[in-house]
């Protein structure tokens, strides 16, 4: 303060950045109090307030820290080149993939520092190597422990979870199914070819020799007797060969059954099997026809019988020179005949009853 800046009521004039009634405090704004003054605060623009001896900024905003709000606060970042009075802006890294925090590479684009376990990416937003994301959050692959671990490191799609590499004969969207061509368990890794099927074919009999049969030679004998007798040679050798053909297979059953072995017996076994079910349904079907025809009889008999008992029949009486009729219907007993001769020719009598007439009448010509 200069003595002669005071003024006549005794205030002070103090100079830039100095205040007080004796000029003897840094103003908000200022520090480091001198004989030149107080110096303003260099926070860059983010505060207005500093301490007054040590200029250390205060209540720093702009997502900034610092001694002079120079820095950026955990979680903000300023890009490559701007300028310190710039505002930070948040890093684009969820604290649920990562630790929060980022910088920025050599393009200025903010690059999160560490992401958590399952997330990968420069912002944690994609899912590390056998994981997919599915409401948000990453969660492991589920291949049924079919995924190939030696194969690509993506087991699956990130997106929709489907496995890409499935291995042990396995497929579907979660390795749960056996591939086409196998059977079993794909879950419990045992997905294999099906046994095969064997039938008794001359292909598949054993090379063990067996004398030739009865049935075989007089295959052979028949055949050398219609050829000696004329057959033409083309149709002789068609012949010989369908019965050399059939005794070869007869041959081949014969030596199987001799020496069985193990598919064979099965196959035998499956096939009488098969055709005692046959046998057994044809029997049943049998049955039931003859049962419907039985009933069918019946049924047809008594219609005949009831139609026999319920046609109504007429009893002819013939007593000295009078004719008598009367029907099973009449329900008057002891009618006088003499009576009815005296009636009309032409009356007509009710329904189910003859019309009687005089004995002149009858013997009209």
């Amino acid at each position: 303060m200069d003595e002669r800046t005071c003024r006549s009521s005794g205030i002070c004039v103090c100079k830039t950045g100095v205040y007080g009634p004796k000029c003897d405090e840094c103003h908000p704004g200022f520090f480091h109090f001198s004989s030149t003054g107080c110096r303003p605060c260099q926070c860059h623009n983010h505060t207005s307030y500093c301490h007054p001896q040590s200029g250390v900024c205060l209540n720093c905003e702009g997502n900034t820290q610092g001694s002079n709000c120079e820095e950026c606060k955990p979680g903000f970042y300023r890009s490559p080149g701007a300028a310190r009075t710039e505002a930070c802006a948040p890093c684009p890294c969820s604290n649920s993939t990562s630790t929060g925090t980022c910088h920025t590479d050599s393009s200025g684009s903010p690059v999160c520092d560490q992401c958590l376990h399952r997330y990968s990416g420069p912002q944690c937003d994609k899912c590390s190597a056998g994981f997919y994301k599915t409401s948000g959050a990453c969660v492991p692959c589920d291949c049924s422990g079919n995924a190939d671990p030696q194969g690509p490191a993506q087991l699956c799609h990130p997106d929709t979870g489907h496995c890409l590499h499935c291995t042990n004969n396995t497929t579907g969207s979660q390795c749960q199914l056996c591939a086409p061509g196998f059977i079993g368990d794909a879950r419990a890794h045992n997905c294999s070819h099906p046994a095969p099927r064997l039938i008794p074919t001359p292909a598949d009999t054993t090379t063990t020799e067996a004398p030739p049969s009865p049935s075989v030679s007089a295959t052979s004998t028949t055949l050398t007797s219609v050829t000696a007798r004329g057959v033409p040679a083309s149709t002789s050798s068609s012949n010989t060969s369908t019965a050399l053909s059939t005794a070869a297979t007869t041959q081949a059953l014969l030596t199987s059954l001799s020496s069985p072995t193990d598919n064979t017996t099965a196959a035998l076994t499956e096939v009488s099997w098969t055709q005692f079910n046959i046998i057994i349904l044809a029997v049943i079907i049998l049955v039931v026809l003859l049962l419907l025809g039985f009933v069918g009889g019946v049924y047809t008999y008594r219609e005949y019988q009831n139609r026999k008992l319920n046609a109504p029949f007429w009893t002819i009486e013939l007593k000295e020179d009078n004719i008598s009729f009367s029907s099973y219907h009449d329900s008057i007993p002891n009618a006088d005949v003499s009576g009815l001769l005296e009636d009309e020719a032409n009356e007509v009598a009710p329904n189910g009853q003859l019309a009687l007439t005089t004995q002149g009448n009858c013997y009209k010509a």
